[in-house]
């Protein structure tokens, strides 16, 4: 009998923290490399901006490494990162649907009419 403890599999290529590449056609098809995110919390951030949830902690950290990317210092404003501009920039990603309502839309439309979460 092998009393032998078995290997681990190694992890593929696709789930190491390797950073995550946005790419964007309209500037010349420029990339940017985010740092610390890892796909499958790209793919979260994503269900989170569908689900309306821009208040998870990980919406933020994403956030901030691409603007760690681009040279912008959020902390450096006065007013602060606020919902709106991480509803604006969600949507600028494509992280949801256009022509779809999401509840990233009724998140929104909650903020205008003076409502909130």
């Amino acid at each position: 009998m092998n009393r032998r403890k078995p290997r681990k599999a190694r992890r593929r290529q696709r789930e190491r923290d390797a950073g995550v590449f946005l790419r964007f056609d309209n500037a010349g098809d420029a990339r940017v490399r985010l740092e610390g995110i890892t796909q499958r919390e790209y793919e979260r951030v994503q269900a989170l901006a569908q689900a309306g949830d821009i208040h998870d902690p990980l919406i933020m950290k994403f956030i901030r490494a691409f603007a760690t990317q681009v040279g912008h210092d959020i902390d450096a404003h006065p007013d602060g990162w606020s919902d709106a501009a991480t509803i604006e920039f969600l949507r600028w990603l494509e992280f949801v649907p256009e022509g779809e309502w999401t509840a990233l839309d009724d998140l929104e439309l909650a903020k205008m009419t003076g409502g909130g979460s």
